[in-house]
């Protein structure tokens, strides 16, 4: 009995001991976070990702406030089940400016009473993005641009709403500067209803996958001051349409013209845009040497020009001389299925002092005398990628000793550039970095000295400290060339598990 006495007794002295600790403890400390200001914290909470926010607005009352107050993107699952709890949350986040609503595939989604709902609570809603929100119409649409706040940029891809809807945008966001659409299934063709006309302050128009073009014409010629006109897989004849467009678009500077039905009509079209800096000719077989020679002497501040020839045969050296001739400010030259040779080459070299990059892809005249060529004439030319060519290591040896501005050079799909050849050149230059297909080159001055023996066979290999030969299935594989000296490069080759034997 008084054994249990006195255990009880020194339980309860520890206790005390305990508690008299813990509050001397608290006495002596602070918390310094308390004495942050709520800027401080909400600039510390910005520079964290969603995941991290969200665990962090879980700490106290306080950071929820201040990470909610100082959230400016919100993107939400925007199934039909979302529509109750809008009110709280939009409540909660009220200084949002970017909003994205998705919805899955085969799912029910918001319906127009919560578009609405979202326009009311959203007063500072400057980008709006829906995707797959197919129970949305053009009345919820309509009702929706009328209270939304300032809205700038509206984005929409697979939804059901049609020409009424989107001109409920363009009527009411007065604010509007870019409009992209993709995959509606609501543009029918009414000879009474167009899209358009777009507002004067619109710059940038992304149209992808849609059908009815000629619906969307008044959109793109209303806007005057349009900056970037994107157009990818959108169905109809664009050759007419184009020639009705460019006459409006007279500060156009970018322009993407991908999978359309597009010939050297088109093209004469496009050359009534003066202003032209940027231009994708992507897979448009029926376009020509002559388009772009009418082209290249309408659009002479082209400065980043891509074109994907597939492989028909339509563009060739007469198209490239002409665009070389009169297009002297080309900074950016890609080249995919055009069937280039010297003579083209030259003219680019000579005129295009300021080439800074030059892709070559899956041409069968690009040979070992174009690459001598390309490594004579464009001396301003820092990023060189070749793909598909039949080159070989004896064209690359004409860039050890040319284009002192090279930093980098891609090689893929060149069964004639072996792994020696490439770790030469990488050795020739101190600061070029030479990536062949999966085999990329270490710089020289990651490479280990090399030490060899009287005893040794003539072959050593090594292992490169390098970040990207930390892994266990990576090897490093060392060329050596013969002749009283040994020339050594290192590549590391990305095996797969399979064959890490």
């Amino acid at each position: 009995m008084g054994q249990t006495n006195s255990t009880q007794t020194r339980i309860e002295q520890r206790e005390g001991s305990a508690k008299l600790e813990e509050k001397e403890y608290g006495n002596g400390c602070e918390d310094l976070l308390m004495k942050l200001p709520d800027e401080c914290l909400g600039l510390i909470f910005s520079r964290l990702n969603a995941p991290d926010r969200n665990r962090c607005s879980l700490v106290c009352k306080r950071w929820l406030g201040v990470e909610a107050q100082g959230r400016r993107l919100l993107s939400l699952l925007a199934q039909s089940d979302l529509a109750p709890l809008l009110p709280s949350l939009l409540c909660r986040f009220e200084n949002v400016t970017r909003l994205a609503l998705k919805c899955p595939r085969r799912t029910p989604g918001i319906d127009d009473n919560a578009l609405v709902l979202v326009g009311g609570l959203c007063p500072q809603l400057r980008r709006l993005k829906l995707k797959g929100c197919r129970q949305l119409s053009d009345d919820g649409l309509v009702d929706f641009a009328k209270i939304c706040g300032p809205l700038k940029k509206f984005s929409c891809g697979s939804c059901a709403f049609g020409v009424r809807g989107l001109n409920g945008i363009l009527r009411h966001c007065a604010f509007l500067e870019d409009v992209s659409l993709k995959r509606l299934r609501g543009l029918v063709d009414d000879p009474k209803e167009f899209v358009g006309p777009g507002t004067n302050k619109i710059k940038r128009i992304c149209l992808k996958e849609l059908c009815n073009a000629h619906l969307l014409s008044p959109l793109i010629a209303g806007s005057k001051h349009l900056k970037t006109l994107i157009l990818c897989r959108v169905f109809g004849n664009w050759d007419r349409l184009l020639e009705i467009i460019t006459e409006h678009l007279k500060e156009l500077v970018e322009l993407h013209l991908e999978k359309l039905q597009v010939s050297d009509r088109g093209l004469l079209a496009v050359a009534q845009c003066r202003s032209l800096q940027v231009l994708y000719l992507i897979k448009a077989p029926e376009c020509g040497n002559w388009g772009l020679t009418v082209l290249a002497m309408g659009c002479k501040r082209l400065r980043k020009l891509h074109i994907d020839g597939c492989l028909s045969g339509r563009i060739g050296d007469e198209g490239l001389i002409s665009l070389a001739e009169k297009c002297s400010e080309l900074q950016e030259l890609v080249l995919m299925g055009v069937n280039t040779t010297s003579e083209s080459l030259v003219v680019v070299g000579a005129n295009c002092s300021q080439l800074e990059r030059l892709a070559l892809c899956n041409s069968e005249t690009f040979g070992d005398n174009e690459l001598a060529c390309v490594a004579h004439k464009c001396n301003a030319l820092r990023n060189l990628c070749i793909k598909g060519c039949p080159i070989s290591d004896k064209g690359l040896e004409a860039l050890t000793g040319c284009c002192p501005n090279l930093s980098k050079v891609k090689i893929k799909k060149c069964k004639g550039v072996s792994a020696t050849g490439a770790t030469t050149l990488q050795m020739s230059r101190g600061g070029l970095l030479v990536s062949l297909d999966t085999e990329i080159l270490v710089t020289p001055k990651e490479i280990p000295p090399i030490r060899t023996s009287q005893e040794g066979s003539g072959m050593q290999s090594m292992h490169a400290a390098t970040p990207s030969s930390r892994s266990a299935l990576a090897k490093a594989k060392l060329a050596l060339a013969a002749g009283g000296s040994f020339v050594a490069g290192t590549l590391l080759r990305r095996t797969s598990s399979s064959s890490g034997s």
